[in-house]
């Protein structure tokens, strides 16, 4: 597969949505949450709908119990919306965080032909990143916008105001994304991907997202990042499982696992 292909839409929004969030401030505060509700509808309810193939995907046919847990699941969920609303929001982002993370994990292995982690260290620091960069730094950057975003999701529950980072909390937040950020770039350039065009690809996402939710909006960056970045990267892997390629994609998704856990283990 080129690397170009399938990244390249990507990198071309996020550039795009950003020129707009510094060119034209006031358009881009009025569209913020339009890639939100295009990728709920596009991209976000239709992955939802094949969620009963990840038995299969897994290598296993246990449907059943994976309905049952997965329903379970969903209850527990939506009680601890209703019991503690904030918390059970950091919760969900922090999972996202690693959902977004391990995502990118499998795009750059699969697509941009990633070597296999070296190690322990570099496992993590390249799903940390990758989670930390559309998670923490709007967060961090867009204290305030992030804050009136997650004071909408709140209000659906009944919850109050959300907090708002500052001061001391903020300033190491933003040291630590730049740090984490900064050792996967030279993990990236010293032993990612093969090839000197593999390994700049490697670093410069690393370097367009971090610009990108630096200079945009954080309801509308999360929304982008979301809609035209993530969500085609994921739907990659749901639409092999349901495709006349998928024993091969099942081949490649066990393949990972086994990179990703020898890396984890190797020190």
């Amino acid at each position: 597969m080129s690397a170009s292909r399938w990244s390249a839409p990507g990198w071309a929004a996020l550039v795009a949505v950003g020129g707009l969030a510094l060119l034209a401030p006031s358009a881009a505060d009025a569209v913020r949450w339009l890639p939100f509700l295009l990728g709920l509808v596009v991209f976000s309810l239709p992955h939802g709908a094949v969620d009963h193939h990840v038995p299969r995907r897994l290598g296993h046919g246990r449907t059943r119990e994976f309905v049952a847990v997965y329903a379970l699941a969903v209850l527990a969920g939506l009680a601890l919306w209703a019991l503690a609303p904030v918390a059970t929001l950091v919760a969900f982002l922090v999972v996202a965080g690693l959902h977004w993370g391990a995502g990118d994990a499998w795009f750059a292995r699969t697509v941009h032909g990633r070597r296999p982690f070296a190690g322990r260290g570099d496992a993590v620091l390249f799903v940390a990143a990758r989670g930390m960069l559309p998670v923490a730094l709007p967060a961090l950057a867009h204290p305030g916008e992030l804050a009136r975003g997650a004071d909408a999701i709140l209000g659906a529950v009944g919850a109050g105001a959300a907090p708002v980072l500052a001061g001391a909390p903020r300033v190491a937040g933003l040291v630590t994304v730049a740090v984490v950020v900064a050792a996967a770039a030279v993990s990236a350039l010293r032993a990612g991907p093969g090839g000197p065009r593999g390994r700049a690809i490697d670093a410069g996402e690393l370097l367009l997202l971090a610009v990108f939710f630096v200079v945009t909006p954080a309801v509308l960056a999360v929304g982008t990042y979301l809609l035209v970045w993530h969500a085609p990267r994921l739907w990659s892997t749901d639409l092999a499982s349901l495709s006349p390629i998928a024993p091969e994609a099942l081949a490649l998704d066990a393949s990972l696992r086994a990179d990703l856990t020898a890396g984890m283990e190797r020190e």
